[in-house]
């Protein structure tokens, strides 16, 4: 008799991103200037916010990825420890990131489930991620969505290397199958 891992589904609570609901995870990018007040004294009529805290390794890459609607349940999260990384959705669409809090200091391999939100931002918003910042890549809630995304070269080309989805520790890329880790499988509520 074959002997099968039963993986148990849990649903990863779902709530709309503010500044102070985030900020554990990353900065919320919006409407409102990014810590406002630099000092640039050509125009009047411009409100200046301080620059982004954006670090990387190596080369800094931008780029839009097009997103459709995709599974509920999570296969996928990854970390950086060289860099934050930018997400900003164009147009009239909302998107989902699903974060769990930075644990690598504490010696963890895996996202702590206690500490996984899934962050749902308005059109024309995003979120700067803290270094270590657990993910997964945004999801469309319904309708297609355009991200904007900083991020670095040596993520990217880690990313791209693989010949197919598949577990990473390369460069600055540690990508996990989170159900192989850990038993479970995290499902955002749509």
């Amino acid at each position: 008799m074959p002997v099968t891992k039963e993986r148990a589904v849990f649903d990863v609570p779902l709530m709309d991103a503010t500044a102070d609901n985030i900020k554990d995870y990353g900065v919320l990018i919006g409407a409102e200037v990014h810590r406002p007040g630099l000092a640039i004294p050509f125009y009047a009529s411009v409100e200046e916010g301080q620059n982004l805290e954006f670090v990387y390794h190596g080369r800094a890459v931008v780029r839009t990825a097009r997103i459709s609607k995709r599974s509920s349940e999570l296969i996928w999260f990854e970390r950086h420890l060289r860099m934050t990384q930018l997400f900003i959705g164009l147009g009239d669409q909302p998107f989902v990131m699903v974060l769990a809090k930075p644990n690598h200091e504490a010696g963890r391999r895996v996202p702590d489930f206690a500490d996984m939100v899934a962050f749902r931002l308005p059109a024309g918003h995003g979120v700067m991620i803290h270094k270590g910042t657990w993910h997964d890549f945004p999801m469309a809630i319904d309708k297609p969505v355009t991200v904007f995304t900083a991020n670095s070269e040596e993520v990217v080309n880690a990313l791209c290397a693989v010949s197919g989805p598949q577990e990473i520790d390369d460069g600055d890329v540690f990508k996990i199958d989170i159900a192989a880790h850990t038993g479970r499988i995290p499902r955002v509520p749509f």
